[in-house]
């Protein structure tokens, strides 16, 4: 019983800071968001630490890399 104990402030606590970050991303202006937009908005809001830390410019040069009229629009990185 202690365990389960233990473990319930751990658990309740993750649940909490999820609704609260859901009533900061779900407004009144965005109250007509998809469900899936929201879940990723969600999941980006959350985990923004990892987000943080992610090359953006790795990421664009791969991007533009595949396609040549991808390089025309975006050019060169």
């Amino acid at each position: 019983m202690l365990q389960i104990y233990l473990t319930i402030p751990v658990t309740s606590s993750t649940s909490e800071r999820s609704f609260s970050a859901l009533r900061q991303i779900k407004s009144y202006l965005r109250s007509t968001m998809t469900q899936k937009r929201l879940n990723g908005v969600m999941l980006s809001y959350i985990h923004q630490d990892r987000l943080d830390s992610i090359d953006l410019n790795r990421i664009a040069i791969a991007f533009t890399e595949g396609h040549e009229t991808r390089q025309h629009y975006f050019g060169h990185f």
